[in-house]
């Protein structure tokens, strides 16, 4: 049994390093460290091949939208879970929104793309960036407290007041659950939630590593 999980382990730890060189040497500012890598591909739920494919998938969406936006492209937060692409952040208008929308659709393998993309409010409206990142920070330590480990596999972003939920589950349960959560933190006025479960041929076998 030792044997084995040590083989499985090095089918992670050999790919996600790796990944972690070339992300840092073609996007400094979505740049991941071999330590994060493994800590997450650890505690996904997702096979090690597919998880590193979504890694792979980020680094190309990102770089896709900077091409085509720079500017924008730094408050707008992108994301890859079971291959599918997300796109979370404040735009000034709709031709921005539709430019960036379009860099993502071109980028190659997605299998889908949904995007949380609200225009940014000006003057009095406008949201205030200190109070989203202490929202945020409060939706990640009662997700952290109620989840444990499970919190890993689950981005935030908050836009005003109202939470974004990215990542892949093991189970429904566990979506639901994070779901509830956010709406039920204090602060939280609206929760749109992108939390997936792995594809069967996508879902690290566990059960397999254990016997």
């Amino acid at each position: 049994m030792q044997e084995f999980r040590r083989t499985w382990l090095s089918l992670i730890v050999a790919p996600c390093i790796s990944l972690a060189v070339v992300s840092l040497g073609t996007q400094s500012a979505e740049a991941f460290t071999p330590y994060r890598l493994l800590v997450q591909a650890v505690r996904s739920p997702q096979s090690p091949m597919a998880f590193v494919e979504d890694k792979r998938l980020k680094v190309n969406l990102r770089k896709a939208l900077l091409l085509v936006a720079p500017d924008t492209a730094l408050s707008v937060s992108s994301y890859v879970a079971g291959g599918h692409g997300y796109l979370v952040g404040w735009v000034k208008d709709d031709a921005e929104r539709e430019k960036l929308e379009q860099a993502a659709q071109g980028v190659t393998g997605l299998i889908s793309l949904a995007v949380y993309m609200p225009t940014k409010p000006s003057g009095d409206d406008a949201p205030s960036a200190t109070a989203e990142l202490q929202l945020k920070a409060k939706l990640m330590a009662a997700l952290r407290g109620a989840m444990g480990s499970d919190q890993v596999n689950i981005a935030v972003d908050v836009l005003g007041t109202h939470a974004v939920l990215v990542g892949v589950m093991s189970s429904t349960a566990k979506i639901q659950q994070a779901g509830q959560l956010a709406r039920q933190t204090a602060g939280v006025s609206g929760v749109t939630s992108f939390l997936t479960v792995p594809l069967a041929s996508d879902t690290k076998r566990i059960g397999v590593l254990q016997r």
